[in-house]
């Protein structure tokens, strides 16, 4: 490691510490036109981390040397596992909502200090052991050379990445964002709740969910890689124990070995030389053997001519004896101007309705003068209810009086 980089980085803390301070101590800083050349080059450095809109904090890793050196007590104790922090946040919430409602501003104020510093730790260490996760994925475990280790650590990595994405999902599936959320007493601490977790927490969980995919898949390449380690050493040793052995031409047996049968035959095409002179007559000889093709010839269908078609004859569907009593009944109401009954219409015309029932007689009218007959015709259709002294509820139709509007 080059130590005249450390002196620099430890020079430029020393140049800028009052912005370490302040974001030590206040939780945060807002960019100014005083101070934006300090906190690009912190930034830059990775001692502050941007949280929004012109606003940064200090490297939760940089605040956790600051604390253990300066002996702070940071509540409910602090891990490095992700599961373990959404607990202590959780703790922290409800000890948030106990001194609010107690009216305890001070030590709101501290808890609420306590909460973001607690949101920052979730987001900062997500995303580097995302990073690291991916680190270690693209280069196919580098830092190891042997099949047992990569193995090793492939087994690792998958446990740890599934409890990561089983935190992440119990956390989602929690009441806890939509306490933050909903209830006034959280109103301070939702902003950045939001964007610094609900906002990014699909993002994470999609991409550890991708990484699992692949440390499953490099499983299954390994066990192949062991399969084939174990023939070629298999072969290595019956060489040590036969050093005479001698390859021999299997193409010279008049059978093929064993082993021959279960390896994959290599596919091979063959192409005519069609330009090639010498094989002229060859190709000459099977074109010749080719049958000429059939000739079709298209089928010009003769046109058509139209013929005149009889016309449809039309059917004239009779008007029935009840129909023809409904219109003479209509009719009669709009000539005496009053009210028919229809049932005294029935008794007086009885030989006109060919052996049709006085209630059946009854119900044609109803159902023929319906709503929209009955408007179109300008007259009023009323019907003579009576209850059923046996069936409650029904009603028997008794009589219908037809008249004008």
């Amino acid at each position: 490691m080059n130590q005249s980089g450390v002196n620099l980085l430890l020079e430029r803390l020393a140049k800028y510490g009052q912005l370490v301070d302040a974001a030590y101590y206040k939780g945060k800083l807002t960019k100014t036109a005083d101070n934006v050349k300090g906190i690009e080059l912190l930034q830059q450095y990775k001692v502050l981390v941007p949280r929004g809109d012109d606003t940064y904090t200090l490297n939760t890793t940089l605040r956790h040397f600051f604390d253990s050196s300066l002996n702070v007590e940071r509540l409910y104790g602090l891990s490095t596992d992700i599961g373990s922090m959404f607990k202590r946040m959780d703790n922290l919430i409800d000890a948030l909502f106990e001194v609010a409602h107690e009216g305890q501003m001070e030590d709101r104020g501290r808890l609420e200090d306590e909460v973001f510093q607690s949101i920052y730790e979730i987001s900062d260490n997500l995303a580097a052991e995302l990073a690291h996760l991916r680190t270690m994925v693209e280069n196919r475990f580098g830092n190891v050379h042997t099949l047992a280790e990569k193995k090793r650590q492939n087994a690792y990595y998958i446990d740890r990445t599934e409890k990561l994405v089983r935190a992440i999902e119990l956390f989602t599936l929690s009441s806890l964002g939509e306490r933050i959320q909903t209830q006034g007493v959280f109103v301070n601490i939702a902003p950045m709740f939001q964007t610094q977790l609900i906002d990014r927490l699909p993002s994470f969980r999609q991409n550890l969910s991708d990484i699992l995919v692949i440390l499953k898949r490099y499983l299954f390449e390994f066990r192949k890689i062991e399969e084939r380690t174990r023939r070629i050493r298999s072969l290595w040793l019956y060489l040590e124990r036969h050093p005479d052995y001698e390859f021999q031409d299997w193409d010279k047996k008049p059978t093929p070995p064993r082993w021959l049968w279960k390896a994959k035959g290599i596919p091979i095409k063959a192409y005519p030389q069609v330009r090639n002179p010498e094989y002229t007559d060859t190709l000459a000889a099977l074109a010749s053997k080719i049958a000429p093709p059939k000739v079709r010839t298209p089928v010009v269908r003769p046109r058509g001519a139209l013929d005149n078609d009889e016309p449809v004859p039309a059917v004239v569907i009779p008007i029935k004896s009840y129909q023809k009593e409904i219109e003479s009944l209509v009719a009669a109401c709009k000539d005496r101007h009053a009210r028919v009954s229809a049932l005294q219409w029935y008794t007086d015309n009885r030989s006109h309705f060919s052996g049709i029932s006085g209630s059946i007689w009854l119900q044609y009218v109803l159902e023929y003068l319906g709503p929209r007959k009955k408007k179109n015709l300008g007259i009023t259709v009323v019907a003579a209810e009576l209850q059923d002294t046996i069936f409650t509820g029904n009603a028997v139709i008794s009589d219908v009086q037809v008249g004008p509007e």
